[in-house]
């Protein structure tokens, strides 16, 4: 059995001699004393470093905010200026005049009204007054806002999303912002409610005329292009795409334009209070291929054309069938009305050619 001399002999010699035992206790203490102090000052020292960083990190997202509210700002300023408004009135005037407006509580058409009609711009009008409130403080300002956003998206969530996605590339084809409402005003209208290619003739032709019709369709070429491409489309990107394909084959219109000019100028000739142009002729051909054509209609078409002599109201409808089958496939509201409509014309054609065959027999018979 192995005995522990070592400590034996400090027992002795502490027994031997008790003044020993008094410096080794204290240098103990001491030591002892080092190393709490130490510990102290790290714990000290790690409070101090967890507080500086709290206090930086907060420094930091407050910095981070701000930096998020100023490039808000600037985005919103960016999408107004590139929405436009009719009326020339900035950003911050229609921000002025809207605080006014949320504390009476308008309704949401009211609003609408107050900035133009263009849900794409009330909502940036409105995004901007809740910013601002809500970096200035005045909370409630910024609730009633958010609530009057919350009704737009309501009213008009896709009208929004298309309008914001289609504003760059309206803000290049045209510096007029009143010419660029009226085409977003069009795309909410042919498009986001009613996906419709005939819809949108007819009123690229009201809004272009025919000398820029061109131009008209390439503008809705680069917006629904736009609208594709967007991170958030304002429709299926399906309903979209089939759009834009049915586009490309919209210049054949020109032809049928120009053809419609053609017999406008030959009832002119012959009729010289006619009121017929061709602009409006097209549109109504397309208004055709939009919801189809009664036989009574093709009667009254024939009779503004021809007059009341049943020979030229044939003629004109003769020269009006052509044109009718020329209009893109795209257009029309499927491939049932197509053919109900060039029936109805046939039809009616049949009956005219029979009459003034009648009519001839009748005078070869008199003359006989």
């Amino acid at each position: 059995m192995k005995v522990d001399t070592s400590h034996s002999d400090a027992q002795k010699l502490q027994q031997l001699n008790p003044a020993v035992a008094i410096p080794l206790a204290r240098g103990q203490s001491a030591q002892v004393a080092q190393h709490n102090a130490a510990e102290e000052v790290g714990m000290l020292f790690s409070q101090q470093m967890e507080r500086s960083s709290k206090g930086l990190d907060q420094r930091q997202l407050r910095l981070a905010r701000t930096e998020n509210r100023v490039q808000k700002v600037e985005q919103l300023a960016q999408l107004y200026e590139q929405l436009g408004h009719p009326g020339q009135a900035s950003l911050e005037h229609m921000v002025r005049q809207a605080r006014i407006q949320l504390l009476q509580r308008p309704s949401a058409e009211n609003l609408l009204g107050l900035t133009g009609d263009d849900p794409a711009r009330t909502h940036v009008v409105l995004q901007q007054v809740s910013a601002q409130a809500q970096a200035e403080g005045r909370t409630h300002e910024a609730d009633l806002a958010r609530d009057f956003l919350q009704q737009m998206h309501t009213l008009y969530a896709p009208q929004i999303q298309a309008g914001l996605n289609i504003a760059q590339s309206l803000q290049v084809a045209s510096d007029d912002p009143a010419l660029r409402q009226a085409v977003r005003q069009l795309y909410y209208a042919s498009v986001v409610v009613r996906q419709s290619l005939a819809t949108m003739m007819q009123a690229l032709l009201g809004l272009f005329g025919g000398e820029q019709f061109n131009a008209g369709l390439q503008v809705m070429r680069r917006t629904l292009a736009d609208d594709v491409a967007a991170h958030t489309p304002s429709l299926p990107i399906a309903k979209l795409r089939t759009l834009l394909l049915g586009l490309q084959a919209c210049g054949q219109l020109n032809g049928v334009l120009c053809s419609c000019r053609e017999l406008c100028r030959r009832l002119v000739s012959e009729h010289p209070r006619s009121e017929q142009d061709a602009i409006t002729l097209l549109q109504r051909l397309l208004g055709y291929a939009s919801t189809g054509i009664a036989p009574n209609e093709v009667l009254r078409l024939g009779s503004e054309l021809g007059g009341e002599s049943p020979s030229a109201q044939l003629v004109s409808l003769n020269v009006l069938y052509p044109l009718i089958q020329r209009l893109p496939l795209s257009l029309w509201r499927d491939e049932r009305s197509r053919q109900e409509t060039l029936h109805n014309f046939l039809m009616l054609m049949d009956e005219r050619t029979t009459a003034e065959g009648r009519a001839t027999s009748r005078l070869v018979a008199a003359a006989q």
